[in-house]
C-alpha cells in the first residue's frame, strides 16, 4: 500500500501544479486581451491630448516617438525633484525667520521658495510648449 503512495502522491502533485500554472497564464493571457481592448478603445477618443495619446502608443506598440528622449526625462526629474527639496527648504527657513524674527532669513526663504516654484513648474511648462509644437 505505501508503494502505491509513492507514485500517486507525486503524480497528484504534478497534476495539481499544472492546473495551477494553466489557470495562471489563462488568467494573464485574458487580462492581456482585455488591456489591449481598452487601449484600442482609449485610442479611438477623439477627445485625449497629445501626451495621453503617445503615452497609449507606447504600451500598445513599445517605441517611442522621436520627441520623447530618456536622457531628457530623466533631467526634467531631477529639475522636478531639486525644486521640491527647495521649495519646501525656502518654506522651512522662511518660516524659521519669522519665527526669530530675522529678516534676512524670510528673504532668503521667499527668494528659496520663488525660485525653486519655478524649477517645480518649468518641466510641465516645457512638456506643454514641445506638445503644442507638435500638433502646429
Amino acid at each position: 500500500m505505501i508503494e502505491i503512495a509513492y507514485f500517486v502522491v507525486p503524480v497528484l502533485g504534478i497534476i495539481f501544479l499544472y492546473a495551477l500554472v494553466k489557470a495562471w497564464l489563462d488568467a494573464r493571457t485574458q487580462a492581456s486581451a482585455r488591456h489591449l481592448e481598452l487601449l484600442e478603445a482609449a485610442l479611438k477618443n477623439p477627445s485625449i491630448d497629445r501626451a495621453t495619446l503617445e503615452a497609449l502608443t507606447f504600451q500598445l506598440t513599445g517605441a517611442r516617438g522621436p520627441s520623447s528622449g530618456v536622457g531628457g526625462q530623466r533631467v526634467m526629474a531631477i529639475v522636478l525633484a531639486f525644486g521640491w527639496i527647495g521649495l519646501f527648504t525656502g518654506l522651512g527657513i522662511w518660516a524659521c525667520g519669522g519665527m526669530t524674527n530675522s529678516s534676512g532669513l524670510e528673504t532668503g526663504g521667499i527668494i528659496t521658495s520663488i525660485a525653486s516654484f519655478g524649477l517645480v513648474t518649468y518641466p510641465f511648462a516645457l512638456r506643454e510648449l514641445q506638445a503644442r509644437r507638435v500638433q502646429a
